[in-house]
Protein backbone atom coordinates (compact mmCIF):
# COMPACT_ATOMS: atom_id res chain seq x y z
CA UNK A 1 0.00 0.00 0.00
CA UNK A 2 1.55 3.51 -1.11
CA UNK A 3 1.42 6.02 1.30
CA UNK A 4 -1.11 8.11 -0.23
CA UNK A 5 -3.41 5.25 0.18
CA UNK A 6 -2.44 5.23 4.33
CA UNK A 7 -3.33 8.69 4.54
CA UNK A 8 -6.67 8.40 2.66
CA UNK A 9 -7.92 5.08 4.98
CA UNK A 10 -6.39 6.95 7.91
CA UNK A 11 -8.55 10.33 7.18
CA UNK A 12 -11.55 8.09 6.49
CA UNK A 13 -11.08 5.70 10.07
CA UNK A 14 -10.91 9.60 11.80
CA UNK A 15 -13.85 11.00 10.28
CA UNK A 16 -15.92 7.76 11.32
CA UNK A 17 -14.84 7.76 14.43
CA UNK A 18 -15.59 11.55 15.22
CA UNK A 19 -18.67 10.68 14.25
CA UNK A 20 -19.75 8.19 16.25
CA UNK A 21 -18.39 9.92 18.65
CA UNK A 22 -20.53 13.21 18.14
CA UNK A 23 -23.73 11.45 17.34
CA UNK A 24 -23.23 8.84 20.24
CA UNK A 25 -21.68 10.92 23.06
CA UNK A 26 -25.30 12.65 24.30
CA UNK A 27 -26.95 9.67 24.27
CA UNK A 28 -24.02 7.69 26.68
CA UNK A 29 -23.45 10.81 28.75
CA UNK A 30 -27.77 11.23 29.10
CA UNK A 31 -27.35 15.09 27.84
CA UNK A 32 -29.65 13.98 24.61
CA UNK A 33 -33.18 15.65 24.51
CA UNK A 34 -33.62 18.81 26.63
CA UNK A 35 -36.33 18.91 29.05
CA UNK A 36 -40.15 20.26 28.17
CA UNK A 37 -39.56 23.64 30.88
CA UNK A 38 -37.03 25.14 28.77
CA UNK A 39 -39.19 25.39 25.96
CA UNK A 40 -42.55 26.91 27.52
CA UNK A 41 -41.60 30.44 27.00
CA UNK A 42 -41.69 29.77 23.03
CA UNK A 43 -45.82 29.17 23.98
CA UNK A 44 -45.96 32.40 25.86
CA UNK A 45 -44.20 34.22 23.05
CA UNK A 46 -46.29 32.77 20.33
CA UNK A 47 -49.89 33.64 22.27
CA UNK A 48 -48.22 37.26 22.24
CA UNK A 49 -47.66 37.40 18.37
CA UNK A 50 -50.91 35.90 17.86
CA UNK A 51 -52.82 38.45 20.11
CA UNK A 52 -51.19 41.44 18.34
CA UNK A 53 -51.97 40.29 14.44
CA UNK A 54 -55.89 39.74 15.95
CA UNK A 55 -55.72 43.56 16.94
CA UNK A 56 -53.95 44.79 13.45
CA UNK A 57 -56.53 45.23 11.11
CA UNK A 58 -56.27 45.16 7.24
CA UNK A 59 -56.76 48.45 4.81
CA UNK A 60 -59.72 48.27 2.48
CA UNK A 61 -57.17 47.69 -0.54
CA UNK A 62 -55.68 44.53 1.14
CA UNK A 63 -59.10 43.45 2.11
CA UNK A 64 -60.10 43.88 -1.86
CA UNK A 65 -57.19 41.94 -2.89
CA UNK A 66 -58.03 39.16 -1.11
CA UNK A 67 -61.74 39.11 -1.83
CA UNK A 68 -60.72 39.17 -5.49
CA UNK A 69 -57.65 36.47 -4.58
CA UNK A 70 -60.87 34.15 -3.39
CA UNK A 71 -63.30 34.87 -5.60
CA UNK A 72 -64.16 32.47 -8.83
CA UNK A 73 -62.65 33.94 -12.44
CA UNK A 74 -64.88 34.75 -14.94
CA UNK A 75 -62.51 33.25 -17.63
CA UNK A 76 -58.64 32.02 -17.73
CA UNK A 77 -56.52 35.14 -17.86
CA UNK A 78 -53.70 32.66 -19.66
CA UNK A 79 -56.06 31.32 -22.62
CA UNK A 80 -55.50 33.36 -25.96
CA UNK A 81 -58.06 32.56 -28.35
CA UNK A 82 -57.00 33.58 -31.81
CA UNK A 83 -59.64 34.60 -33.61
CA UNK A 84 -58.92 35.40 -37.36
CA UNK A 85 -59.25 39.02 -39.11
CA UNK A 86 -62.36 39.98 -40.11
CA UNK A 87 -62.71 38.88 -44.12
CA UNK A 88 -61.02 40.64 -47.09
CA UNK A 89 -61.92 38.39 -49.92
CA UNK A 90 -64.70 38.62 -52.13
CA UNK A 91 -66.78 35.59 -52.67
CA UNK A 92 -66.00 33.39 -50.48
CA UNK A 93 -66.30 35.06 -47.16
CA UNK A 94 -63.30 34.02 -44.94
CA UNK A 95 -60.38 34.91 -46.88
CA UNK A 96 -57.66 31.79 -46.44
CA UNK A 97 -54.96 33.95 -45.20
CA UNK A 98 -57.66 34.31 -42.06
CA UNK A 99 -56.84 30.80 -41.23
CA UNK A 100 -53.64 29.80 -40.25
CA UNK A 101 -53.16 25.76 -39.51
CA UNK A 102 -49.96 25.94 -37.22
CA UNK A 103 -49.67 22.17 -35.94
CA UNK A 104 -50.44 18.52 -36.20
CA UNK A 105 -51.26 15.59 -33.66
CA UNK A 106 -51.56 12.01 -34.87
CA UNK A 107 -53.26 9.63 -31.88
CA UNK A 108 -53.80 6.83 -33.49
CA UNK A 109 -57.28 6.82 -35.43
CA UNK A 110 -57.07 10.26 -34.36
CA UNK A 111 -55.92 13.15 -35.69
CA UNK A 112 -55.98 16.73 -34.36
CA UNK A 113 -54.96 19.98 -36.16
CA UNK A 114 -53.94 22.96 -34.05
CA UNK A 115 -56.19 25.97 -36.65
CA UNK A 116 -55.63 29.46 -35.45
CA UNK A 117 -54.47 28.20 -31.58
CA UNK A 118 -57.58 25.65 -31.12
CA UNK A 119 -57.15 21.88 -32.01
CA UNK A 120 -60.08 20.61 -33.96
CA UNK A 121 -60.82 16.68 -35.38
CA UNK A 122 -62.60 15.64 -38.24
CA UNK A 123 -65.91 16.67 -38.63
CA UNK A 124 -65.49 18.90 -35.57
CA UNK A 125 -67.13 22.97 -36.42
CA UNK A 126 -64.34 25.72 -36.14
CA UNK A 127 -65.28 28.06 -33.94
CA UNK A 128 -64.11 31.49 -35.81
CA UNK A 129 -67.19 31.09 -38.39
CA UNK A 130 -71.27 28.29 -38.42
CA UNK A 131 -70.73 27.30 -41.98
CA UNK A 132 -66.86 26.11 -41.67
CA UNK A 133 -66.18 22.53 -40.56
CA UNK A 134 -62.80 20.14 -40.60
CA UNK A 135 -63.23 17.63 -43.50
CA UNK A 136 -59.41 16.73 -43.75
CA UNK A 137 -56.56 16.73 -42.01
CA UNK A 138 -52.84 15.54 -43.04
CA UNK A 139 -49.56 16.26 -41.75
CA UNK A 140 -49.05 18.84 -44.56
CA UNK A 141 -52.53 20.28 -44.59
CA UNK A 142 -55.92 20.52 -43.96
CA UNK A 143 -59.19 20.81 -45.82
CA UNK A 144 -61.98 22.59 -44.38
CA UNK A 145 -65.73 22.54 -45.71
CA UNK A 146 -67.36 26.28 -45.79
CA UNK A 147 -71.02 24.46 -45.83
CA UNK A 148 -72.73 27.94 -46.41
CA UNK A 149 -70.76 28.80 -49.70
CA UNK A 150 -70.32 25.20 -50.50
CA UNK A 151 -66.87 24.76 -51.34
CA UNK A 152 -63.61 23.25 -49.86
CA UNK A 153 -60.54 25.08 -48.45
CA UNK A 154 -57.13 23.73 -48.46
CA UNK A 155 -54.74 25.80 -45.82
CA UNK A 156 -50.98 24.45 -45.75
CA UNK A 157 -49.05 23.54 -42.80
CA UNK A 158 -47.27 27.29 -41.61
CA UNK A 159 -43.55 26.24 -41.19
CA UNK A 160 -42.67 28.05 -38.29
CA UNK A 161 -39.00 27.12 -38.27
CA UNK A 162 -36.57 29.42 -36.34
Amino acid sequence: MSKREKIIIGAMIFSILFALVYFLSPAITGQGAKPAEQYTGSEKIIQEIGAELKKVTSSPNENYVIARAEAAWAKDPFYKKVLPVAAKAGPGGAAAQDIVYSGFVDMGDRKLAVINGNSYRVGEKLDFGSAYYLTSVEPSRVVIADRQNRRNIVIKLKDESF
